[in-house]
């Protein structure tokens, strides 16, 4: 029996379910402009903020530098997806780089145009301001349905476990 390689950290997997989370509340459940739709859009931007910070200081796979999307690691994915060969102490691939730094970019501007709209005067009720936060909103959205999208088609095409790890940290080699 093969032993169980350690793929993503506790804060890691705790981040991501608290972003699911949060963004879940803020874009189905919560009411636009309530109070608490506002400290749930703070929380998940402090989150991505800390989230950002642990890419330099946290383990091998929590790192930027393991998923950063360059030409040469985005061809090396796409062969192993050809080969459907994904190797198991793999983390983040160089494509998910692309859109997990896509999301921390969209997540960062979510919560900056919807602290402009809520804490300041100058951009109280601006209604391009609230068009953007809203394009924001559903941009959000689709990116979360390409990212479920993929992971279950990586995980059945490249035959390796992908929600499994984001649950337990951990794969079978």
């Amino acid at each position: 029996m093969s032993k169980p390689v350690v793929i993503w950290d506790k804060y890691i997997r705790i981040y991501h379910w608290l972003i699911v989370i949060g963004f879940t509340l803020n874009y189905f459940v919560l009411e636009p402009g309530e109070t608490i739709h506002q400290w749930v859009g703070y929380c998940v931007w402090i989150l991505v903020f800390a989230r950002i910070i642990w890419g330099f200081i946290g383990p091998k796979r929590a790192r930027v530098i393991d998923f950063f999307p360059t030409p040469s690691r985005i061809a090396q994915h796409f062969r192993e997806l050809k080969s459907r060969e994904i190797p198991k102490e793999s983390g983040h691939n160089a494509v998910g780089g692309m859109l997990i730094l896509l999301f921390w970019f969209l997540f960062l501007a979510q919560g900056t145009t919807g602290f402009l709209l809520e804490e300041t005067d100058a951009f109280f009720g601006s209604t391009l301001v609230e068009n953007i936060h809203e394009y924001i909103a559903h941009s959000l959205f689709i990116g979360a349905i390409i990212h479920v999208a993929a992971v279950f088609l990586t995980g059945w095409w490249g035959r390796i476990e992908l929600i499994k790890p984001m649950i337990t940290g951990r794969r079978k080699s």
